[in-house]
């Protein structure tokens, strides 16, 4: 047996990769990497006990050699007796479409039709085999530190996760070349990896080459702290889970922790807890959270860890904005993350409040409706005998002190009361603080206002100019009933 096929052979078995399975799904681009794991696989399927399934793509990019790649991995599979399924996908139209770059289009499509051939097979027991090796795990870890990342990017790639498998993990590029040209089986040179044009590319033909002059067995080296970020990344994600857990946050019967859709997603911490771990630790539940409400870890850096950490020292109601319309906020000793529908809480967040402005006609009765409830409004003369006893829901105005239109509506950017009668204001902000309103129910508090003024915040006070003295004259008596909540 080839040495390189005993190697394969033995990481395989070393990870389990096949082990209760009957078929494997094996993507196949026609290149050095994908044509040996095909090979390797091949020879030794009866040993493995798998039938094999070979996925090609045809990504249209270019034109007569890309059609040449695709017959020659046809050709190739019926040599081996495998079948083998091929698709012509318009990559750079649908990077157009889906506003990516065509690298991640690509994957996205290759990724998309493995899925697709495993689940013919699934019941059976199926896998998806792709030919990263030793050389990919080098070049996406040091993309990930360029671009920015934890623990969990400079572990780079794990042998096995989920459905997919990767044989060649444990060997290098050009061993796997080595073996090709001994056994005497060609493959296609794919043009653009020999371009700049990619991220990947410049890595691979200019940075790993450099680190190689400095010390030759850098690839090694890089591999070998990858896999001591994972031990290292798997003790953390023990801790960071335990923690969650400890805050009612049950993030294993989540699956993976987070999906694409994050919208029904709100989490809560008790900072003071949270403050209380080591600060990696920290660091870590921080960013779970973020990707949990963010829908995942892309474009997420540790410059919106050090962002939240900001709330540490800030007063209730500050808050920051995450991608994927995600955001986190403080409230009352806890930080709140809250991902699409669930920030509607978070009033520093809104440019406006609910929908539904209300103008309340001050020359006469009336009803006035708001999603929260109605508002009577009575207009008369001041009686002899008043009764101004504090009620939640009904209050008494001078009207000869309304200058302006009413209105009925909730929290705007800006609004302020005047608090007492040296007319000094305050904002409603700081009012909802003072008053202990959580964030997630100030948006729920009907106000009547003058412009940016709160005559009336139901439930919590009038303004102080508005207030009924011995001078009044006429009566605006205000009442608001709350619907039930169904």
């Amino acid at each position: 047996m080839d040495v390189f096929e005993k190697d394969v052979l033995e990481y395989i078995r070393k990870y389990h990769m096949f082990d209760g399975i009957s078929h494997c799904v094996c993507g196949v681009s026609g290149g050095a990497d994908s044509v040996s794991l095909l090979t390797v696989l091949a020879r030794h399927r009866a040993e493995l006990g798998i039938d094999i399934h070979v996925v090609h793509i045809n990504h249209m990019i270019r034109g007569e050699a890309a059609d040449g790649d695709q017959s020659y991995v046809e050709t190739l599979c019926g040599e081996y007796g495998v079948t083998c399924d091929s698709y012509r996908i318009d990559v750079r139209k649908l990077a157009e479409q889906a506003g990516q770059t065509v690298e991640e289009a690509g994957r996205h499509a290759r990724y998309d039709a493995f899925d697709r051939m495993r689940a013919r097979y699934a019941d059976e027991g199926c896998v998806i085999a792709v030919a990263h090796n030793r050389n990919d795990v080098a070049e996406t870890v040091l993309f990930n530190m360029a671009r920015g990342t934890g623990m969990g990017g400079i572990k780079g790639i794990a042998p096995v996760r989920d459905h997919i498998v990767r044989p060649l993990l444990g060997s290098d590029r050009s061993h796997i070349e080595e073996y090709l040209d001994r056994k005497g089986i060609r493959y296609c040179t794919d043009a653009t990896n020999n371009e700049d044009d990619y991220t990947r590319n410049k890595i691979r033909h200019r940075i790993l080459p450099l680190m190689n002059e400095i010390n030759g067995q850098a690839t090694e080296h890089i591999c070998q702290m990858a896999m001591m970020a994972a031990d290292y990344e798997r003790l953390a994600a023990g801790l960071v889970d335990d923690f969650l857990t400890g805050q009612g946050i049950d993030v294993r019967s989540e699956g993976c922790g987070w999906t694409g859709d994050s919208t029904d997603r709100r989490y809560e911490l008790d900072m003071a807890a949270l403050k209380e771990q080591d600060r990696l630790v920290q660091e870590l539940v921080i960013r779970k959270l973020i990707g949990m409400v963010c829908g995942g870890l892309k474009d997420i850096g540790m410059s919106h860890v050090s962002e939240v950490t900001k709330l540490y020292s800030a007063d209730t109601g500050a808050g920051i904005n995450l991608p994927a319309g995600a955001r986190v906020w403080l409230e009352y000793g806890r930080l709140v993350f809250a991902g699409g529908e669930n920030r509607a809480g978070d009033q520093s967040c809104q440019d406006g409040g609910l929908p539904g402005c209300v103008d309340i006609d001050i020359t006469c009765d009336g009803e006035y409706e708001l999603c929260e409830g109605r508002l009577t409004v009575r207009i008369y003369d001041r009686p002899e005998a008043l009764d101004l006893a504090k009620k939640e829901c009904t209050k008494f105005l001078d009207y000869g002190k309304i200058k302006q239109c009413l209105q009925l509506r909730t929290f705007e950017n800006g609004d302020y009361i005047v608090v007492n009668s040296a007319g000094s204001r305050k904002k409603l902000n700081r009012l909802y603080t003072d008053c202990k309103i959580p964030v997630d129910k100030r948006r729920n508090i009907p106000l009547v206002t003058s412009g940016q003024e709160v005559v009336w915040a139901v439930g919590l006070r009038i303004g102080e100019n508005y207030k009924v003295t011995e001078d009044t004259q006429k009566i605006i008596e205000l009442n608001f009933n709350r619907r039930k909540q169904s």
